[in-house]
This record gives C-alpha cells, sequence and structure tokens, in this order.
C-alpha cells in the first residue's frame, strides 16, 4: 500500500486557466514532480507598475500570478512568505510538495518563463537549446535578468528518465524557437503538453509529428493552449498570414517608398528577423538597430541551432548599422559588453539618406519618429510596418497619435503564433485522448472538443490522475 501511494499521479492546476498565458502546472509521482510553464500573465503588473525579481517574487505570489510550489524559488526572495500566507491567499488547507523538484519551460515569452529569475540556485530547469540561446540574447540584451537554475538542454525528441516517469519532449511550431510540448509517460497514465503552437508557421509538420506520437503512446490526457478561442472565431476559421510572408511584406514596404521604413518585429522571433535582413539586402537599403536589439540578435543567432547555415549570419555585418544614440530611451538596455561587428550610424546620416535605410523600430523607441521625420527629405511618405511587436494590437492609441502626427503611413502585417480553433479541435480529436483541457485562453468553455470529454479547472484544483481522467 505505502508503495502504491508513492507512485500516485498527480496533476494541480494553478495558472493560465482564464487567463492568455501564466500557464503553472505541477504534475507528480511519488516524491518527483515537475512545473511547467515558468512564467507570468501581465494581471497585475502593466506600465509603470512593475518589479524585479528579488523581492519581487512575493507581490506575484500574493496576487497568485506565481505558483506556490515554495521549492521553485530563491529563498533569499521570499523572505517570511510561506505556505501559511499562501494558503490565505488561495483558500487553501495546503498545496502538494515534492522533495525532487524540477521546472520546465517551453518557450521564450514572458508569459511562459518570467520566473527564471527567481528560481533557486541550482533548480533543475528543462529547456530546448535553441529557447535557451533565445534566452541568453534576452539577457544579454537587458530585457530580463539571468537566472541561478540549473538549465538543462534537451533536443527535439529526447527522452528523459525522471525516475518514477519519464518524458518525452517534442519540439513543435510558434513565433520563437524551439518551442518545446512533451508527452509524459507515468506508471499508469500518459499526459500530452502542446505549448504554444501553430499551423501557418514554417514548420507545420512538426505538429504532424506531435500527433503521432501522442497516438502511438495513447495518451489519456491532453493539454492544449487555446489563445484564439472567442465567440468571433467559434465558427469562422480565421484567414492567417504565412510565417514566410511577414518579411516579404516588410520589403514590399521598402520598394513602395523613398522615404523611411520603420520595422516593429519582436526580436524574440529570430528567424523571422533573420528573414527581414534577408529582404532588407534584396530591397537594396541598410537595417538600422538600437543596441539592445543588435545584442539579442547577435547573442541569440549565432547559438541556434536553427539557423544553422542561414543566408543572414553570412551578410548581417553588410546590412545592419548600429543607431548611433544615448541613452535616453526607457528601453532595454544592454548588460552584457557584446563585441558588434556593425558600424554606426547618427540620426542625421540616416535622415539625409531616407531611402538607404530601414529602421528597426522598437515601441520604447517610438519617440525617434519625431527626430527622423522633421529632418531630412518628407517628398515620400515613410511606413511604419507594424509585425507582432510591442503593442501586440494594431489599435494602440500612443503609437498611432505617434504615425499620425508626423503622416507615417501604417500597415499592421502580424501573424501570430497561436492556432485556430478549428485547428485545436482537429488536432484533439486526432489524438482522441480520454480527455482534454484547454487553457492559456480567456474562452476554454468555448472550445468544440469534437464530442472529446472535456475538462475546464478551476485555479488550484488538485487531482489524482486516474480519478481525472476518469471524472
Amino acid at each position: 500500500m505505502n508503495q502504491q501511494h508513492q507512485l500516485e499521479e498527480r496533476i494541480t492546476f494553478y495558472g493560465g486557466l482564464t487567463t492568455i498565458g501564466g500557464v503553472h502546472i505541477l504534475y507528480s509521482c511519488g516524491d518527483t514532480g515537475i512545473v511547467f510553464d515558468l512564467g507570468m500573465a501581465r494581471g497585475f503588473f502593466k506600465g509603470e507598475v512593475s518589479v524585479l525579481s528579488d523581492f519581487g517574487i512575493r507581490s506575484s505570489l500574493l496576487t497568485r500570478m506565481a505558483p506556490p510550489v515554495l521549492g521553485l524559488y530563491d529563498p533569499a526572495f521570499l523572505g517570511d512568505v510561506g505556505e501559511a500566507e499562501l494558503a490565505q491567499v488561495w483558500g487553501q488547507d495546503h498545496f502538494p510538495q515534492v522533495n525532487n523538484l524540477h521546472g520546465f519551460v517551453s518557450h521564450i515569452h514572458q508569459d511562459h518563463m518570467a520566473l527564471l529569475p527567481s528560481l533557486r540556485e541550482g533548480l533543475p530547469v528543462w529547456m530546448h537549446r535553441d529557447a535557451y540561446a533565445v534566452y541568453e540574447g534576452v539577457v544579454a540584451a537587458g530585457e530580463y535578468e539571468g537566472t541561478q537554475a540549473d538549465i538543462r538542454l534537451i533536443e527535439d525528441g529526447q527522452i528523459v528518465d525522471f525516475g518514477t516517469f519519464r518524458i518525452e519532449f517534442i519540439e513543435v511550431d510558434h513565433d520563437s524557437p524551439g518551442v518545446t510540448g512533451f508527452i509524459i509517460h507515468g506508471p499508469q497514465h500518459k499526459i500530452a503538453f502542446t505549448a504554444d503552437w501553430r499551423r501557418h508557421g514554417r514548420n507545420s509538420h512538426r505538429l504532424d509529428r506531435f500527433i503521432e506520437r501522442c497516438q502511438s503512446a495513447e495518451v489519456d490526457l491532453l493539454i492544449t493552449e487555446g489563445t484564439r478561442m472567442r465567440p468571433d472565431t467559434l465558427f469562422r476559421k480565421p484567414k492567417d498570414r504565412l510565417e514566410v510572408e511577414v518579411a516579404v511584406e516588410c520589403r514590399r514596404a521598402m520598394e513602395d517608398t523613398e522615404g523611411l521604413v520603420y520595422v516593429n518585429i519582436l526580436a524574440r522571433n529570430v528567424e523571422r528577423v533573420a528573414d527581414l535582413i534577408i529582404r532588407t539586402k534584396e530591397a537594396g537599403r541598410q537595417l538600422v538597430m538600437d543596441e539592445s536589439t543588435a545584442v539579442l540578435w547577435k547573442e541569440a543567432s549565432t547559438r541556434l541551432t536553427v539557423l544553422a547555415g542561414h543566408q543572414a549570419l553570412d551578410v548581417d555585418r553588410d546590412v545592419i548599422r548600429l543607431m548611433s544614440t544615448p541613452q535616453w530611451s526607457k528601453g532595454p538596455h544592454p548588460t552584457k559588453e557584446v563585441d558588434l561587428p556593425y558600424e554606426s550610424i547618427t540620426v542625421n546620416e540616416i535622415t539625409a539618406n531616407k531611402s538607404s535605410y530601414a529602421v528597426y523600430l522598437t515601441y520604447p523607441n517610438t519617440p525617434l519618429i519625431a527626430e527622423m521625420e522633421t529632418f531630412g527629405s518628407r517628398a515620400s511618405a515613410s511606413i511604419y510596418v507594424h509585425a507582432d511587436g510591442n503593442p501586440l494590437t494594431p489599435s494602440d492609441e500612443t503609437l498611432l497619435k505617434w504615425l499620425t502626427e508626423f503622416g507615417v503611413q501604417y500597415r499592421y502585417c502580424a501573424t501570430g503564433g497561436h492556432a485556430s480553433p478549428q485547428e485545436i479541435s482537429e488536432l484533439t480529436m486526432r489524438i482522441s485522448p480520454k480527455l482534454v483541457v484547454p487553457l492559456h485562453s480567456l474562452h476554454p468553455t468555448l472550445f468544440n472538443s469534437g464530442g472529446i470529454r472535456k475538462y475546464c479547472p478551476a485555479p488550484g484544483e488538485s487531482f489524482e490522475l486516474s480519478e481525472l481522467v476518469s471524472k
């Protein structure tokens, strides 16, 4: 009886259940467990309301934005916050805890990795080697702090034995490199986690392989993201721009004007940045970057296995120019000295010959538009190409006010990283699990599971896995 109790499989749902991002799930078998993911939804922290990882984790724990698994965090950051305080916040008597604890990061978007700087020293955290390459770039660029955790790199198809269970890691397709889902092979049950995924990216075949592996394993429980489940998408499948078309649209803008072209792409989508570098060269322009963006590109791109042999690595020295400006922006500034092989350029040099340049303009640097549009020729209107960089909406009041003020044309050519509801239904029906849990969604209850039993957990719900699967 004691041995059977030790090998009990339990799953506890903490975050991401009715929000986009901030997925926090603890799977445990015996005294070993893994928490996936390790990010935060924005929730209580937006704009100027923010905290740093040292002691900021206390605010995140006390607002239920971080999972109440105390073994994850640096004790020095926790102070006197303990299980009693968290039980009060969550309205529960106790929380499942394990001694042999691991973490997992599916990819480097803040809602999946923001807890990394707060983790305790030596905590084993698993992530794809390409995801870690992006994280190294993010840290060097000053966007996030480093981590004390013991990062353990994995590759697509790798199986790791945790003693009481095994995890088979499977790369999927999203808008950041190295995004990885998995199948947990427990003593009695199989759990599949999709991570964030899409069908309109450059590697849709990865999802077919994920489905095939789930079918072969005869998955009991499927946990899938549902970001785009909304009333307006349930009956009409959205039409998605293909990932490979985004940089082509950027080049088209460069060819459509003799004025400046501003490009706003989330720099963590390093593959898209690589495509942009090539398209900029084809358009006969040079790409001007701020130092932080250039550091992220250089640090991440040279480590990414997915970019091995990419033409952008050979031509970036000729294409990229480094903007020479004082550190006036509130945006990130590099924390690591990186020997950047790019020639610098001033704002005056850019405005003197606008048709020769495309400016990689991140949201914090938006006020540079005033400088670049006031000086130099205005015979041709400048174009601002917004391709999934922050802000993640085409209706941001501040951005549109700047563009309107200076007569800059706005082109929104985004293509997101998430599957349509119809594609999620198809994936679920093909895998045919006993139970599906949709999350990472504002409207998980709208999910059409195609007749497969679904369950939407409440925050903090904990189940013995056999109980949940047969629920």
